[in-house]
């Protein structure tokens, strides 16, 4: 790609500072180093011409159920290549097993193995983690449903992922912890055992958050 865009025809279409950049990055790559970004004016630049190097990534290792928990000597030579990036161990083949048990045998093997989390769920968690994402959850009489955002997206923004009109008419959010809403069984009994808050429009949205959005009709 640096090379692409350093050719002659296409060379003059960039600015002496985005030159400089790509012919840096590029002696980077040619030395089989990772290329590093000083400043943000460098990663706008490269992130707009969808550099893959700078894109953030998890590193996956499969191993065997025996080296699960502490690794082993590859894993460990990742970590060392790679101090900086997310590494997360999974088994492939208990993954395979956990994906045809029901929830209680699914349970029962983790427990037997001693697997607090599967692979998928870890992959999940630390996949939103590194691109800086939170959850939070509506439900009503039909359905419950899950819907993405930033972190630290305050409740009118959050709103609008459910519908544009949401954000200019919001009005308040009423809240409830997943934890509780699954402890109670619903909104109207978190509400009776007082674990429902009113939020407003400077509420910054916490993961796992159940929300119910009033806004003008």
């Amino acid at each position: 790609m640096f090379k692409k865009k350093l050719e002659k025809g296409k060379k003059k279409l960039l600015e002496d500072k985005e030159i400089k950049i790509l012919e840096e990055k590029l002696n980077q790559l040619d030395k089989n180093q990772e290329v590093k970004i000083n400043n943000e004016e460098e990663n706008k630049f490269l992130s707009s011409i969808g550099l893959l190097s700078i894109k953030p990534k998890i590193i996956v290792c499969n191993v065997d159920e025996e080296n699960l928990s502490k690794g082993n000597q590859y894993t460990e030579e990742i970590q060392n290549k790679y101090p900086n990036e997310k590494i997360i161990k999974i088994c492939a083949d208990i993954e395979d097993q956990l994906s045809g048990l029901d929830k209680n045998e699914k349970e029962a093997f983790m427990q037997d193995i001693g697997l607090n989390k599967t692979g998928l769920n870890q992959l999940i968690k630390e996949g939103y983690d590194l691109l800086k994402l939170d959850t939070f959850f509506t439900s009503g009489p039909e359905e419950s449903r899950a819907w993405t955002v930033r972190k630290n997206t305050i409740a009118p923004k959050a709103a609008s992922v459910i519908h544009t009109d949401f954000e200019k008419n919001f009005i308040r959010a009423e809240a409830v912890s997943c934890e509780d809403f699954i402890k109670y069984g619903s909104a109207e009994k978190c509400k009776e055992n007082g674990k429902l808050r009113i939020e407003g429009k400077d509420y910054i949205v916490k993961d796992g958050d159940v929300l119910y959005f009033r806004v003008n009709p």
